[in-house]
This record gives C-alpha cells, sequence and structure tokens, in this order.
C-alpha cells in the first residue's frame, strides 16, 4: 500500500492520454441525409439535430458551412439566420454580389446540453420592397452540406465516469458518441464457451449503441484508454483484479459490478492498489460457473433502463419475454394491424406552406415471397386547418413511388378519420420499406399586395393511423447477401439467433475481434440481442441449423473450401463477368493456380453443407488481420448498400470504392411455403415459366380437341 500523495503523483504520471482535451471533427452531412438542402421563398429553414454524449465536456465547439444564394435577392431585408436550440448565434446577409459564402462561427458551449442539439438554419429572402409572390422562383438559398463544404468541431474532455450500474445505459455505451464506439473485451481463456458469453455482451452493447459504429476487441488483460468488460469466474476475476484491491469475496452469485478502470503503470513496475483512470470503466461480469455467468452476461445485454444506480448486484433470475419468430426492429407481420405510434411514428404536424415531409420506416420479414394482386390496408387519421386553397394536398408515396394525392378541399378545416387507401402489395419489398408523406398547403388567394394568412395552414397526420398487410407466405431464393446484410437473414430468422452457430475456424484474437464486430452489427440492424448465438471452435457435424464460418483461408475446412461459390482451393475457377454483367449466369470461368491477395476479403453465402435447406455465410481473407479488416469494411454504409448475390469480393483499403458482387452459386430456396406449392415458388422467382406453362396448356388443350374432333369425324364417316 503507497500514501495517497504518492498515489496521486503517480496517477497524473500515468494517467492515459484520454484524459486530456480531445478533439472531434464531423462532416454536416453525417448528421443528415442530405449533402445540400435548397431554402426556397420569403421565409425557409432547415434543422439538423447535433448529438453532445453526456460523457463529454465540451470545451470549444466550431460550425463551418458553405452556402450559395440567388443574386436576384435584395440586400438589407435578406439574411440567414443560424440558431442553436433556438438560440440565434449568427447572422449573414445575403449579398447579391457576392452569392457564394462561407461562414465559421463559434458556438456557445453554454447553449449546447447533453442530448440532441437543434441546429437550425433560417432565411428570409425577399426580391421587392413591394408586394410579392411568398414563392417567386428567384427566391432560394443552398446549403452545401458535403465532406470538404461543411464541418462540425469540438473540443472535449471526458467526464468521471459514475460508479452506478446505470451508467451502463445512458452514459458508457451511448448512440450520441462520434465517431464510434470501442470497448475491450478481456477473456482470459479464449474458448467456444468465453467467445459465447463475449458474443453476448457485444450484443448488448451494440443494441445500446443504436446504429452508430462499435469496434470490439478482445485481450488477456486489461486494456488502458478503452471501456473494459471483464468476463471470468470467482477465481479468474480474483487473480486479475486481485493486485487493484478486488478480490470478489462478496461475489455470491451471478454478479455484475462497475469500477473505475485500474491503471497498469508498466511492464517493469508493479501493480498498485487504488490507482485507477475514473474517465474509463471496468465492467465485471462474473459468477461462481458457468450457468451464473451467462445469466450475468444476459442480464447485462438486456439492460435498458437506467437502473439501478447502485455499483453492483447478484443477479438471483431472469424471465425472458417469448420471442415471436420473424420478429426484430420495426418488423410488422402480415395479417397484424399496427397503428403509426407502435412503429415510432408519432403525431405530426406540418405547418406554413413550405414543411419538410415525414417518413415512416418499417420492415417486412427479409424471407416474404410477395405475391402479386393483394393489397395492403392503409387507414390515415387527419387532421387540417381552414381557409386553405382549395388545391392543398397530401402527397403519399412508397418507396419513392407516388401513390396518392388526398385533396385538402374543405375550406372550413376538417377532422378525417379512417380514410382507406388501398396498396398493391407489388409495390413492397422483403425488408426495408418508407412511406412518405408531403403536405402541399397553400393560403386562399386574396387582393394584390394584400397580406396573406399562414398561421391557419397546418396538417396533422395522427399516431392511430394504421397500415395492415395481407398474409403471405415466407419462402425466398437464396443465397441472397443482401437479406444477410438487411437484418442478418437467415441468421435472425428468430430475432435472437435461437438454431444458429458461429463456426470460428481459428481462435486468434483478429479473428474472435471479426466475429463480434459482425455479431455487433447484425445486432443492430436486426434489433435484438442475439442471446440465442452458438459457438464451436470445430466443425459442426450434421448441425441442423444456420452457419456462419469465420476464418482465414488457411484455417478453412476442405468441405468449405469445395462448397463455396468460389472455391479457394490452390487450383480454383474464377468468374469473369461477360460484357461487364456480375449477375445470372453470364461469366467465363477460369481455372487457375491463384488465391485471394492479403488487401482481398471475401463474404459467400451458399447451401449449408451441414444439413438440407440451410445456410451457411463465410467471411475469409487471407490472414486473421485481412479478416478483422474485412468485418470493419462491412459496417461502412457504402458496403452493406452494394452487397448482393452471393459472392462479394472487397478491396480492405477502399472498401466503398472497389467491391465486386456476384451470383454463381446455385440456387435453393428457404423458409415455409405455407399453403404456396414449390411450383408457385419457383413461377413466382422464374416468370418466364408462366408463359412456357400457358404455352404449354394451350397446346394440350388443341391437342386434345383435335383428337376428339377426329374421333368424332371418323364415327360420322362411318355411319354414312
Amino acid at each position: 500500500m503507497i500514501s495517497a500523495l504518492t498515489a496521486c503523483f503517480l496517477s497524473l504520471a500515468i494517467l492515459p492520454e484520454t484524459a486530456h482535451p480531445e478533439t472531434f471533427k464531423m462532416p454536416l452531412n453525417k448528421f443528415t441525409a442530405a449533402k445540400r438542402v435548397d431554402l426556397r421563398c420569403t421565409s425557409a429553414q432547415y434543422g439538423i439535430s447535433l448529438p453532445v454524449p453526456q460523457r463529454w465536456e465540451v470545451k470549444k465547439a466550431t460550425l463551418s458551412f458553405s452556402y450559395s444564394h440567388s443574386t436576384a435577392l435584395l440586400p438589407g431585408s435578406s439574411r440567414m439566420i443560424t440558431r442553436l436550440n433556438n438560440d440565434p448565434v449568427s447572422q449573414r446577409d445575403l449579398n447579391p454580389l457576392a452569392p457564394d459564402g462561407f461562414l465559421r462561427m463559434s458556438l456557445p458551449t453554454a447553449l449546447l446540453k447533453a442530448g440532441y442539439n437543434d441546429l437550425t438554419f433560417d432565411v428570409q429572402q425577399h426580391y421587392t420592397l413591394g408586394c410579392e409572390f411568398p414563392c417567386q422562383p428567384e427566391l432560394w438559398t443552398t446549403l452545401k452540406l458535403t465532406d470538404d463544404d461543411a464541418e462540425l468541431e469540438m473540443e472535449y474532455s471526458l467526464r468521471e465516469v459514475p460508479l452506478r450500474l446505470s451508467a451502463i445505459v445512458n452514459f458508457l455505451f451511448d448512440p450520441k458518441i462520434n465517431p464510434r464506439g470501442e470497448v475491450n473485451i478481456v477473456l482470459p481463456n479464449w474458448n467456444a464457451e468465453e467467445i459465447g458469453m463475449a458474443s453476448i455482451i457485444a450484443s448488448g452493447i451494440a443494441m445500446r449503441f443504436d446504429y452508430r459504429n462499435v469496434v470490439f476487441s478482445v485481450s488477456q488483460e486489461l486494456r488502458p484508454g478503452y471501456d473494459n468488460v471483464l468476463i471470468g469466474d470467482k477465481e479468474t476475476v480474483g487473480r486479475i483484479l486481485g493486485p487493484f484491491g478486488f478480490g470478489g469475496k462478496e461475489m455470491r452469485g451471478p454478479f455484475l459490478k462497475i469500477m473505475h478502470l485500474p491503471i497498469v503503470p508498466g511492464a517493469s513496475a508493479p501493480l498498485t492498489e487504488g490507482l485507477s483512470d475514473p474517465t474509463h470503466a471496468l465492467i465485471v461480469v462474473s459468477g461462481l460457473n458457468k450457468d451464473h455467468l451467462r445469466l450475468a452476461a444476459e442480464t447485462f445485454a438486456i439492460m435498458s433502463a437506467p437502473f439501478p444506480d447502485t455499483d453492483e448486484m447478484t443477479v438471483t433470475g431472469i424471465v425472458m419475454p417469448d420471442i415471436p419468430l420473424y420478429g426484430g426492429r420495426q418488423v410488422i407481420k402480415a395479417d397484424t394491424r399496427y397503428t403509426f405510434g407502435s412503429l415510432g411514428f408519432p403525431d405530426h404536424t406540418f405547418a406554413g406552406g413550405n414543411a419538410n415531409g415525414v417518413e415512416l420506416a418499417f420492415r417486412l420479414p427479409a424471407d416474404f415471397l410477395i405475391k402479386q394482386n393483394r393489397y395492403a390496408e392503409l387507414s390515415l387519421y387527419y387532421a387540417y386547418g381552414a381557409a386553405n386553397r382549395l388545391d392543398s394536398v397530401i402527397n403519399i408515396s412508397l418507396n419513392d413511388k407516388l401513390l396518392r394525392g388526398i385533396n385538402l378541399d374543405d375550406t372550413r378545416g376538417a377532422l378525417i378519420e379512417g380514410y382507406k387507401l388501398d396498396i398493391p402489395t407489388y409495390l413492397f419489398k422483403p425488408g426495408s420499406n418508407v412511406l412518405r408523406f408531403e403536405a402541399v398547403l397553400a393560403p386562399s388567394v386574396g387582393k394584390n399586395c394584400e397580406y396573406m394568412q399562414t398561421k391557419n395552414l397546418f396538417l396533422t397526420i395522427m399516431e392511430k393511423s394504421t397500415i395492415k398487410f395481407p398474409p403471405m407466405p415466407h419462402y425466398v431464393a437464396m443465397p441472397n447477401l443482401e437479406l444477410f446484410m438487411l437484418n442478418g437473414f437467415p441468421v435472425t430468422r428468430w430475432p435472437d439467433g435461437h438454431g444458429s452457430k458461429i463456426f470460428l475456424t481459428n481462435r486468434s484474437p483478429e479473428v474472435i475481434e471479426a466475429a463480434l464486430n459482425l455479431v455487433g452489427a447484425l445486432t443492430q440492424e436486426n434489433g435484438n440481442p442475439l442471446l440465442g448465438l452458438e459457438y464451436t471452435l470445430t466443425q459442426p457435424k450434421n448441425f441442423d441449423g444456420e452457419v456462419v464460418i469465420i476464418g482465414d483461408i488457411p484455417t478453412l475446412p476442405g468441405r468449405i473450401r469445395d462448397t463455396a461459390p468460389l472455391a479457394l482451393n490452390n487450383e480454383m475457377a474464377f468468374p469473369y463477368p461477360v460484357g461487364g454483367r456480375t449477375e445470372g449466369s453470364q461469366f467465363a470461368f477460369s481455372r487457375q493456380v491463384s488465391g485471394l491477395g492479403s488487401t482481398t476479403g471475401a463474404l459467400m453465402e451458399f447451401k449449408s453443407p451441414y444439413a438440407e435447406g440451410r445456410t451457411a455465410v463465410l467471411l475469409t481473407a487471407s490472414s486473421p488481420r485481412g479478416l478483422l479488416a474485412l468485418s470493419l469494411a462491412l459496417m461502412k454504409p457504402g458496403v452493406q448498400a452494394n452487397v448482393k448475390g452471393d459472392t462479394v469480393l472487397i478491396d480492405l483499403n477502399e472498401p466503398e470504392k472497389n467491391m465486386l458482387a456476384m451470383s454463381i452459386g446455385r440456387r435453393y430456396f428457404a423458409g415455409k411455403a405455407g399453403f404456396v406449392s414449390r411450383m408457385n415458388a419457383y413461377l413466382f422467382t422464374y416468370p418466364w415459366l408462366y408463359y412456357i406453362a400457358l404455352g404449354l396448356v394451350v397446346v394440350a388443350l388443341g391437342l386434345t380437341l383435335f383428337y376428339f374432333l377426329n374421333r368424332y369425324r371418323k364415327k360420322r364417316i362411318m355411319g354414312t
């Protein structure tokens, strides 16, 4: 034991660099989907939510962006106001003699709060001192939000981690942390059971980060400068943390504890009790045996509310809810009516004549066999104001296809309940769908230069509106990597991963980290912790489930190399697309002695060699380090959007720019057909078979008719 004064000096000397102020930079288009925004009419605004995690103490914030505006604007009365949480922080005159501008401003840190902050660009635009038309085409300003034109920069330091387990939910693992989350998981023994526990932990952490990328690392000792999660039984925890004063004597069962990250002074210095990094946390997940350890890990994964406020807890039991098949984030079931509110769409009001559109996002099960000539039922509840112009409408589109414009033609205003709209099912697609509402509101036309009343222009779409999708069978043509990247299908057919297994061909830390990164990404897409996934370090035998194989090429079993669409043997047949096509069967196969380079990773999907009707997904590269780089590449939106077919080759140096997706393997079907026959599924997948079948029916009927007519003719001749 050392004195408090000595501990203080030592802590100052060995505290990690994260105790000093950090600098964060992010293009504004990372906070919004738009790269440019057009502000039109005499008054318009656009808002962006700026996330500030509770963990950050912001010292300085700077905003910079470029813009252009019309040269027809009237100087002196046209200006742009930038507001932060409704407080104006900048005003800039829009001078027609200088239509291109660049603005750099300091954002008052006193106005920045923990949570989401409203940054609003508000323009007032005029072209004359007299009366003017509110939306004259010359009235426009364009905000440029691309990487090179707009940026938010923050200087911050990390706050001290509160020693309460509730900090896991609202402090440590926060989707407002930019640019990504980073967590180290301490695994003393890299066996299948411990890796499975780490996967549960990683899945729970990824859920809390929502859509924010989170990267996992694994080690056998504490890693300074990161939040660490230690997984091990009582004896293991005592061995690792005993030198820091924690021996686990109070452990009586499944156990969770949060503490400041102990500091290891250096390889040559002894471990010192009492020294810690207060800006990073160590979370202990432990128990007296393997069952206790799994119970503690599952409890950690499902903690979604800021409770408890103690620094440790003993878990005495857990009751999990029934998890439905084909569940997950925003997934709607067939033949079930959902309110907009239950899908995350609260009451929304469009105000004024230049209101932005709003979207309702939902998902259909990835293996839906969407049949033709069926209709989804949309029932709208909405209200709109009085004295609007008779051509005011609300436009409805699905997946960027306009469906209907509803006329708001009652000048007294109206409250409409249960407006029915039948949407053809062929407009939907398995996976993500977006229903968009745009209000086009205009005031009644008055006399020339008369003041126009716009406060009455509003439209409210209510959360009690509903949508219902008709019954559809679960039957899909495979392989289809697009569905895998969508929400992990078919691994996530059960939202918790039940019935699926991950096979690691190598227990190196990079391979384990690649598996945890993949599990985290799939969890975020699926919206449910993958508590039911199993792990194995040996090749499965007759495993009746979906399997994900993760390993570098030299360690892949021969059975996997031979079954994969792109056989990864010494002599391989590589498909070169003919005429630039990468889909279908237009390939020239070249047999060659070659292989994947050190900067190329491969993602493949094919029929499982271990069970009929099951799927295998393979992540591989030439080395474990390349495999880890592949898992990081699969987190990038540009890569996810272009994954399709059954074989994807990705350049690990520039994954979003250089990747090749192909369909070269054999097709098969997965799912439960229900009342739809296998032939019906084939006809849906290959619509040209309808014409062949129809032709065969016509020929058969013609031959039958010819036979009977000829027979009748012969009888008549013989009768005469």
